[in-house]
């Protein structure tokens, strides 16, 4: 009877804990503000945030920068970075106008974003998303960042120096503007003026991108010759002298698609990226780095990190294949899946080995305009060379203008040194 009863008991437990084994156990949500760092991360991984299981949100390298070298991410939920309505209707009206001849050029482009449904199912789907982040004035037609300023940070000593410069952007073809196209031969220009320091002030440079993806003309002013050099257009995935940066790589992405060998889109996931940035621009009154730079953790090894909101975000992972003489391997993108507002969030370079070299994070947040309007906002890019233990911060700046009005003329080669006065 005793054993009747024992195997009754023992039927009994097994069934309740099949049962339960059955029911989904569920992961404790994190707390908004929640710090995600070295010392947290070991007990937050299997918990959730907005829903997701922290862990599910960090690519390796993420976690490596915040287990090795001092990452922290406050947990906070954001809202979505709003794209213009302008370039909403001119998606809408061009939808499906776009295409790719067979050298993969965008062709009968005319405004908006190019290729607003992507698929992986679509081989060329890799070029659509890079044309789509690169070819219409999603970020404005026209940009004036002005101060520019660079942090360049070595990761065992701290803040190396500072560089300033003005940066505009005027696009030529696929405006949200009308005329949506001012010259069908080019795409557009560029131009970096140096403010700071003292002993570098007085060197321009304008880069001229053309639809038919040529390279790039390039051409340099230094004020103490008073003359203006074309320089090789060669140069265009060259370091930038003193930074951590490539040419091809300013704002993460700065080429002709075709350049590359390859575009490939692997698909979406969630990261953990900054939509919603509390960063406030630079403070040029003050002479402390610390203040000047408030954000920054200057005084924190290895110095080049900064403290903003972090929330769950859906992204593309895009992955770009240079040409072989190019000094990265491959780069991996993650770009925001929302088709009007293409945010490049981050970027992963690996070296000849296949090994991550490597990193930049890009701060977004919703701002305002030159016309007084919302729309998107660079708050911070950072790009940090994992082997080099050395680092570029491009700081926002308080008069950053998106969409100002701008004259094409301002972007010859003899207008250069008028820019310099």
């Amino acid at each position: 009877m005793m054993n009747k009863l024992l195997s009754q008991t023992r039927l009994a437990a097994a069934a309740i804990a099949l049962a339960l084994g059955s029911i989904p156990i569920i992961a404790e949500e994190i707390t908004p503000g929640t710090v995600l760092d070295a010392s947290s991360i070991d007990q937050l991984t299997d918990k959730t945030f907005e829903g997701h299981r922290i862990s599910d949100l960090l690519p390796a390298g993420t976690e490596l920068q915040i287990r090795e070298y001092g990452l922290e991410m406050i947990l906070q939920p954001a809202e979505l970075v709003v794209p213009r309505p302008e370039v909403v209707a001119m998606t809408e009206l061009h939808k499906g106008e776009a295409t790719l001849d067979d050298q993969k050029r965008l062709a009968n482009h005319t405004s908006g974003i190019p290729f607003p449904d992507l698929s992986t199912d679509d081989p060329d789907a890799g070029y659509k998303l890079a044309y789509n982040m690169l070819r219409t004035g999603w970020l404005g037609d026209t940009l004036d960042l002005n101060p520019m300023y660079f942090l360049v940070i070595d990761g065992k000593k701290g803040l190396q120096r500072e560089q300033g410069w003005r940066f505009k952007r005027y696009l030529v073809s696929g405006r949200i503007a009308e005329p949506h196209s001012e010259d069908p031969e080019i795409v557009k220009y560029e131009s970096l003026i140096n403010l700071y320091p003292q002993d570098t002030r007085g060197v321009g440079i304008l880069t001229v991108n053309y639809t038919d993806a040529r390279l790039a003309d390039v051409y340099a002013y230094i004020k103490s010759l008073r003359r203006v050099r074309r320089l090789s257009s060669g140069s265009w995935a060259d370091p930038i002298s003193g930074t951590d940066l490539l040419t091809d790589e300013t704002f993460a992405i700065n080429l002709d698609p075709t350049w590359y060998d390859n575009w490939e889109l692997q698909g979406k996931r969630f990261i953990l990226a900054t939509r919603d940035s509390t960063i406030k621009p630079l403070n040029l009154d003050s002479k402390d780095p610390k203040t000047r730079f408030a954000s920054m953790q200057l005084d924190k090894a290895p110095y080049w990190n900064y403290v903003d909101n972090y929330a769950p975000t859906e992204v593309w992972m895009l992955k770009g294949t240079p040409p072989k003489s190019h000094l990265n391997s491959s780069r991996l993108m993650f770009v925001g899946t929302d088709p009007n507002a293409p945010l490049f969030y981050g970027v992963e370079y690996y070296d000849k080995k296949g090994e991550l070299w490597r990193r930049t994070r890009i701060s977004f947040a919703n701002g305002v305009w030159d016309d007084g309007q919302p729309g998107p906002f660079i708050t911070m890019v950072s790009v940090v060379d994992l082997q080099r233990l050395h680092a570029t911060v491009l700081y926002q700046g308080k008069d950053w203008r998106y969409n100002p009005p701008a004259d094409a003329s301002d972007f010859t080669p003899e207008a250069l040194p008028r820019q310099l006065k």
